[in-house]
């Protein structure tokens, strides 16, 4: 295959067989239809997530109350400033905020085009489903929707419904035929009848699944349970609050490169749990951090070393693509992602490179924030620095978030400077790997263009 492609055999090309085996593997789940559907719904929402990233960092650094900017900012007018803020928030949530309703009519349309059926139908029918099932039975609130299932939290629902309506228009309806008519009312109604059983059936299935869903956003039982799971360290015990705090750093890691979410923010850090008060409440009675009662709860591990630019510490992939990288697709989107990447927002980086949904990233995603994670236990059960206990701007960034969280710790400074060159390193390879998988997935696409 690979001399068809005019490139050398992958034993000259990689440097071991783990890399040969990873980009064989990458090259085989990239010829499977859906895979390609995801990944082309991924990369059509990357400018409006880009867009909504920027929106969204300026809000949280400069217009929110507890904002890593927002103290510095002089003051204006009140109305003025709820203007700004009423501005970026819409341009927030009608991007990142509303992203799967794009994501869904992409998903809908490659599928139904793939099988030659009414694409732009297919497309609108999946918008349409996605707005139906996420719709907010309520008489106070007429036009409301749950907002956790239209934003990024719901990318993967959104995914898979476009794939599922695009199947529906497959087998529901005729092939959609290139015929010109002599007017457009006539090819317009032409289509619509064709895809009209496909329609109707669709609309159908997702006012059943509407009112599941509002049955379970009603109890509120999925998001009670798991926050009541994570905010409470059920033990005492080290090793208990260490496994405690590392299945869900690991549940959330992998719930977002599937375009879900988990428990931990990465914008934001919480301390309404019992260890992270005892902590605090440690600190200001004693002036200082060193010798907090617990050491290894969420803000101490995950929220100090594991969201450098975000989940998955993906600050680390953008210095490791601007570092190496010659492939110009990767460094636009890095330079594009930086700031606000640097504000642990990543939603551009998670579509544009794209991470989400990646094979090739999938190892490093997890192993990084992980890693970064078992170096600052190991510190903090060894008193090498004092753990992150005070609360910090929404906003910080990821390398800063121990030095304020222990209220200027240069240990917990030099710390998160090695995690960070950790990561990087971990990163590094699989950048590697990726431009190979890229440049060869190309060339077999163009060899199967000329031919």
């Amino acid at each position: 295959m690979y001399k068809t492609l005019g490139v050398s055999p992958l034993e000259q090309l990689y440097k071991n067989s783990f890399d040969k085996r990873l980009v064989q593997l990458a090259l085989r789940i990239q010829k499977v239809f859906i895979y390609r559907v995801i990944q082309r719904t991924v990369l059509t929402i990357f400018p409006f997530v880009l867009i909504g990233s920027f929106a969204q960092t300026f809000r949280v650094l400069f217009l929110s109350n507890d904002g890593f900017l927002g103290r510095l900012m002089p003051d204006i007018n009140d109305n003025l400033f709820d203007q700004i803020d009423d501005i970026f928030s819409a341009i927030s949530n009608l991007t990142i905020g509303w992203v799967s309703v794009i994501a869904v009519f992409a998903a809908a349309k490659y599928t139904a085009k793939h099988y030659h059926r009414d694409d732009q139908l297919a497309g609108i029918s999946g918008s349409l489903a996605l707005l139906i099932i996420s719709y907010v039975y309520s008489k106070r609130s007429p036009l409301s929707f749950h907002s956790s299932v239209l934003g990024v939290r719901g990318l993967l629902f959104a995914i898979f419904l476009g794939i599922f309506v695009g199947y529906i228009f497959k087998l529901t309806s005729k092939e959609a035929k290139n015929s010109k008519f002599k007017t457009m009312s006539t090819s317009v109604l032409n289509r619509t009848f064709i895809s009209i059983k496909s329609i109707f059936l669709v609309i159908v299935l997702a006012v059943i699944v509407s009112d599941v869903v509002n049955i379970t956003f009603y109890s509120n039982l999925p998001e009670s349970v798991l926050a009541s799971i994570s905010s409470t360290n059920p033990s005492t015990k080290a090793i208990t609050q260490i496994l405690h705090t590392f299945g869900f750093g690991a549940y959330t890691i992998i719930m977002s490169f599937l375009g879900w979410s988990g428990p931990y923010s990465a914008i934001e850090s919480s301390y309404s749990d019992p260890s992270s008060i005892a902590n605090l409440n440690y600190a200001l009675n004693n002036h200082t951090a060193w010798g907090a009662p617990d050491l290894f709860n969420a803000n101490t591990l995950y929220h100090a070393f594991a969201t450098f630019g975000g989940t998955g510490a993906t600050l680390a992939l953008l210095i490791a693509i601007l570092w190496t990288s010659k492939d110009n697709d990767m460094l636009t989107v890095s330079r594009w992602s930086l700031i606000p990447s640097i504000f642990n927002i990543n939603a551009g980086m998670m579509s544009g490179i794209p991470i989400l949904f990646n094979i090739v990233f999938l190892i490093p995603f997890m192993l990084a924030p992980l890693v970064n994670m078992i170096i600052a236990a190991i510190a903090l059960q060894l008193r090498l620095m004092p753990p992150s206990v005070y609360s910090i701007p929404a906003g910080t960034p990821g390398p800063l978030i121990a030095f304020l969280g222990t209220n200027g710790s240069w240990q917990a400074l030099l710390f998160s400077l090695i995690t960070l060159t950790v990561s990087v390193f971990i990163y590094l390879p699989f950048v590697r790997i990726a431009q190979h998988v890229k440049t060869i997935d190309n060339l077999a696409n163009d060899e199967r263009g000329t031919n």
